[in-house]
């Protein structure tokens, strides 16, 4: 328990003799299974519901989230950790912005725009974090871990549950308004990352064991950063095309057995 809320900052720079867990072992599986689980608990349950029930909870993933964001920043800060490496500026951060004006914005348009920014960057975005964890340095039984999987869990069942009740219907239009808002976010979040030599969004580098390895032995390793920038562009407009395509399909099935 000594160790329950250690850091990777402070594991790194001490060169803690501390065993983390690696990709897809027992443990890990375990969490990706009861993430699944409660998905489709939680899916049903919010599907059975009323109006006013629906609202209570999206109100509560909303702000659940947000209360645990600053608990965490909260709990870092307390331990001593370096925070400008653990403000909330990677991708699935954003999710608590959307959510919140999901759940408590009324105007139309935003709620909208919140809506298909889960479906193709905050919802695919954390179910990577889930199967390409970042935060294999930490054992199983440390805050970090824990948090990391709660974290990106809790934005996965969310959007499972609005999307299975029909509340969020991606479409082409929402994919690119996404592509433009992630493309606004990243222009700040790059400036960050020169000034204070961090790696948010991962627009420096790739994380080792993500995907954007491959993207940067095909594009960085020939062309620089600027290489490996134009790569993860063209990745991301890939992806959310494959995704537009299976919501789609999604929603033809789903079409076919309610008639």
């Amino acid at each position: 328990m000594s160790n329950f809320f250690i850091y990777e900052a402070l594991i790194i720079e001490q060169q803690l003799d501390i065993t983390g867990f690696e990709l897809y072992s027992p443990g890990h599986l375990i969490w990706l299974a009861a993430i699944v689980i409660v998905s489709i608990i939680a899916s049903i349950s919010y599907r059975r519901s009323s109006g006013r029930e629906r609202d209570r909870t999206r109100r509560f993933f909303a702000l659940a989230i947000l209360i645990a964001e600053i608990c965490k920043e909260l709990i870092l800060a307390m331990a001593g950790a370096p925070l400008i490496k653990y403000l909330p500026l990677h991708l699935c951060s954003y999710a608590i912005i959307c959510m919140l004006a999901e759940a408590f914005c009324r105007r139309r348009e935003w709620h909208d725009l919140a809506g298909q920014m889960m479906a193709y960057a905050f919802f695919p975005g954390a179910v990577a974090a889930l199967l390409f964890c970042n935060w294999t340095i930490y054992p199983f039984f440390t805050f970090m871990n824990i948090f990391s999987f709660v974290f990106h869990g809790w934005i996965v069942i969310y959007f499972v549950m609005l999307y299975r009740a029909g509340e969020v219907r991606p479409d082409y239009k929402g994919l690119w308004k996404t592509a433009l808002v992630i493309g606004i976010i990243a222009i700040p979040v790059y400036i960050f990352n020169h000034i204070f030599e961090t790696n948010y969004l991962f627009l420096n580098e790739a994380q080792e064991g993500s995907p954007l390895v491959a993207v940067w032995n095909i594009f960085g390793t020939r062309f620089g950063q600027a290489g490996y920038l134009a790569g993860v562009v063209l990745l991301v407009v890939v992806i959310f095309h494959i995704l537009y395509l299976i919501y789609m399909v999604m929603d033809k099935i789903k079409t076919r057995k309610d008639h």
